[in-house]
C-alpha cells in the first residue's frame, strides 16, 4: 500500500486477536485505536492455550511477545483409553509427535496488551452499531460515544457484531458437543510423570475425550510442583437437549458459555461422576480436583470473505474453527500480521486491492482449518478406534487414514504432514 496514506483504524475487540493487530498495523505506519467491551482488563483464570513451535516463534521472532515469554512444550501426544475402572493412565497403542506449546492465556495477552499504548486501548466501550460510508465506517457507542475511521478491524469474538453486520447471512452452525474444561494446582494433584506427556483419551462410556496439558504459573514458573493444569473433556450434547443444559447456577439461560463459576454445583457433580467410569483414574481424579469449572459450546462458522467495504474481520469474528485444531492462535496471529503486511509499503498501492488480497489469504486458511476441525472431529469424537485393544499398526493406519496434517498451523510435528489429496 502507498506509505504515504496513513490510515484512521478502529480495532472492535481488545483481546489477542485485537492486540496483536493494533501493534501490527502500528508499526505498518497507522494510527490505530482498540475499543474493548469490558470495563477492566481481560483475565483467563488461569486457562491456557496451543500453539505450534513455528507460531511461538513468529510471535517471538516479530516483536509481538517476549523473547523470554514462557511456554511447555509438549513433543509427543499419547492416544489411549482406559482399559477397566482402576486402570491409572490408560492403554496407549499410539504415540505420534507433537510441536506442541503450551501458554498461560491471561499472561500471553498482558504480553501483547503492554505493545499498545494505554491512549490508543479504551476499556468500557460497547459497540452499538457500525455505518460503512463507503470511503470511512462511523462507529456509535452504547455510551453516545461516536468514532470515525478509513477502517474498522471487527476483533470480536464468535458472536462478531461485525460479522452479522458485514454478513447476516453467516449463522452460527452448532457442532452437537461441547468442551468442559477447568483449571488445577499441580501442588493440589501432586506432581506426576504424566503431566510431561499430553494425553488424548477416548471416554469408556460414549462419544468424547479428554486432553491435559500444563502452563506456568503467574509468576512464569514453570518449575514442576507450580504448574497449572489444564483439562479439557469433549462431550457429545444434541441441540435438543441445550436448553436444559444451558441453565447456570442462578437459574439463568445462558447462551454458548456458562462461564468458570457459574455452573450448577450438580451439574458439575454429574460431569465427575461420569468421568469416574469413563477415564483412567488419574485423569478422573484430576477433574475431581477441579474447581469453578466452565462450559463452552461449539460453534463453526464460514463468513465469505474477511472483508466487506471498509470493515474486516479477525480472530473467532472471522471463521469459527473447531477447538480440536489447536489453531485459535494461528488463526488470530496470521489474521493480524497478515493485515500490518497488506497495509505496508510492501504491501499493493491500492487499499481496495491491498485488503483483497488479504482476504483472499485468510479464506484458504480458514478452509484448510475447518477441514482439519471436521476431520478431527470425526477422528476423535465420533470414529475412534477402540484404543483399549487396537495394536500399534492398526491406530496408525486410522490415524493416516482419518487425518491430513497441515503443517500451516497444526501443533503436530511437521514430519505427519501430508498432501491434500491423500486424505479421505
Amino acid at each position: 500500500m502507498n506509505p504515504s496514506r496513513r490510515l484512521d483504524i478502529a480495532i472492535v475487540g481488545g483481546s489477542l486477536a485485537g492486540c496483536m493487530a493494533a501493534v501490527s498495523l502500528r508499526r505498518a505506519g497507522h494510527d490505530v485505536t482498540v475499543y474493548e467491551r469490558s470495563r477492566a482488563g481481560l483475565v483467563g483464570r488461569g486457562g491456557g492455550v496451543t500453539t505450534s513451535r513455528a507460531v511461538l516463534d513468529g510471535l517471538k521472532g516479530q516483536g509481538l511477545i517476549d523473547r523470554d515469554f514462557p511456554s511447555a512444550p509438549y513433543t509427543e501426544i499419547l492416544l489411549s483409553k482406559a482399559v477397566g475402572p482402576d486402570d491409572r493412565y490408560g492403554r496407549c497403542p499410539l504415540r505420534l509427535p507433537l510441536a506442541m506449546h503450551c501458554l498461560h492465556w491471561s499472561g500471553l495477552w498482558e504480553n501483547i496488551r503492554k505493545r499498545v499504548p494505554d491512549d490508543a486501548y479504551h476499556n468500557g466501550m460497547a459497540l452499538d452499531r457500525a455505518e460503512d460510508t463507503g470511503d470511512s465506517v462511523m462507529l456509535s457507542f452504547e455510551d453516545g460515544t461516536r468514532a470515525r475511521a478509513d477502517l474498522v478491524c471487527f476483533a470480536d469474538g464468535y458472536a462478531s457484531q461485525g460479522r452479522r453486520a458485514m454478513f447476516p447471512q453467516t449463522a452460527l452452525v452448532y457442532r452437537d458437543y461441547l468442551v468442559w474444561r477447568g483449571v488445577v494446582s499441580e501442588a493440589d494433584i501432586g506432581t506426576d510423570p504424566i503431566l510431561e506427556q499430553h494425553p488424548r483419551i477416548s471416554l469408556r462410556d460414549g462419544r468424547g475425550s479428554f486432553i491435559s496439558y500444563v502452563i506456568h504459573d503467574r509468576d512464569g514458573s514453570l518449575h514442576p510442583g507450580r504448574r497449572l493444569v489444564n483439562w479439557a473433556v469433549y462431550l457429545d450434547l444434541p441441540e435438543a437437549e441445550l436448553d436444559d443444559f444451558m441453565i447456570d447456577a442462578a437459574g439463568r439461560a445462558r447462551t454458548g458459555t456458562i462461564p468458570a463459576g457459574h455452573m450448577r454445583p450438580e451439574q458439575d457433580a454429574a460431569l465427575k461422576d461420569r468421568m469416574r467410569r469413563a477415564l483412567p483414574t488419574y485423569f478422573a481424579d484430576m477433574a475431581a480436583a477441579s474447581r469453578d469449572n466452565q462450559i463452552q459450546l461449539i460453534y463453526t462458522a464460514r463468513p465469505p470473505a474477511y472483508r466487506k467495504g471498509r470493515m474486516c474481520l479477525l480472530g473467532d469474528a472471522g471463521a469459527m474453527v473447531p477447538p480440536l485444531t489447536g489453531a485459535g492462535l494461528f488463526k488470530g496471529y496470521e489474521n493480524a500480521t497478515g493485515l500490518g503486511r497488506a497495509l505496508s509499503g510492501d504491501g499493493p498501492s491500492d487499499l481496495d486491492a491491498a485488503l483483497d488480497g488479504w482476504s483472499d489469504r485468510q479464506m484458504v486458511l480458514a478452509d484448510a482449518m475447518l477441514e482439519m476441525g471436521h476431520q478431527m472431529e470425526r477422528a476423535f469424537l465420533y470414529d475412534t478406534i477402540d484404543l483399549a485393544t487396537a495394536g500399534e499398526a492398526e491406530a496408525r493406519a486410522w490415524f493416516d487414514d482419518a487425518l491430513r496434517i497441515a503443517p500451516e498451523f497444526s501443533y503436530f510435528d511437521p514430519s505427519l504432514a501430508r498432501p491434500a489429496q491423500a486424505a479421505q
